[in-house]
């Protein structure tokens, strides 16, 4: 299994297949939600509350400036040009901004594919965290991208290897970045395209995917990490 849309990024040896398995199945005035390995029971007051805040969320005013992102012309194999690699490029080549896509760290405990922290860290701490999802694909992109922001953001707080090594690379780089002295309070910027670039609100937002973006909002919140959902345009 690969953790990002090219199968170029081998994924941790211990992803299971459970964790990549969505269903959304209605029965009467009830709905039952399938994801990363559980079953969830959501009523109409339930999603009336999630709804809520999600609003609050997607809301908030975004604290980056990410460029758009052009339909790119297919290369050989049919594909559009401008994929997430090109992006995370043109995202990073903004001043202040430090491109990490690709740039996962093996040790003992990651080791094959390693640990993919952020595509591109941020001039004020933000772990920004880049995927294109369409009504094509459904929500795993977008489940994918919630699961690697709880993931790094957990790592990161708990493993001193792997947080070691992520700020090796950012002083590496910026000898001088915040980051370097600043690690209390961590931003996770999610930043979404979603198709024809179109906004991130409640609506547009598959009914699983409003469940797991609000319950890894709530997870990094509790880890002392500040989120915000950026739509990316085209």
């Amino acid at each position: 299994m690969f953790s990002d849309d090219d199968l170029k990024t081998p994924a941790s040896a211990a992803t299971t297949g459970k964790e990549w398995l969505i269903a959304d199945v209605p029965v009467e005035t009830v709905r039952y939600f399938y994801g990363h390995g559980k079953w969830y029971e959501v009523g109409a007051g339930f999603l009336e509350t999630l709804e809520e805040e999600l609003r609050e969320l997607l809301g908030k005013s975004a604290s980056i400036q990410l460029p758009a992102w052009p339909k790119g012309v297919p290369n050989a194999k049919g594909r559009d040009s401008h994929d997430e690699d090109w992006y995370n490029k043109q995202a990073a080549g903004q001043e202040g901004y430090l491109l990490f896509d690709k740039k996962n760290i093996v040790t003992d405990k990651f080791n094959g594919g390693g640990l993919e922290v952020c595509d591109v860290l941020g001039p004020d701490n933000q772990l920004i965290c880049v995927k294109k999802a369409t009504s094509s694909n459904g929500t795993a992109p977008l489940n994918h991208l919630f699961a690697q922001a709880v993931t790094a953001v957990e790592t990161l707080r708990s493993d001193k290897a792997i947080r070691s090594a992520f700020l090796g690379q950012v002083a590496d780089r910026t000898p001088e970045h915040r980051l370097l002295s600043d690690f209390g309070t961590l931003k996770v910027v999610l930043a979404i395209l979603l198709k024809d670039g179109k906004e991130i609100t409640v609506d547009s937002l598959f009914a699983f995917a409003q469940v797991s973006l609000l319950q890894s909002a709530r997870r990094l919140r509790a880890m002392n990490a500040e989120v915000e959902v950026v739509a990316i345009r085209r």
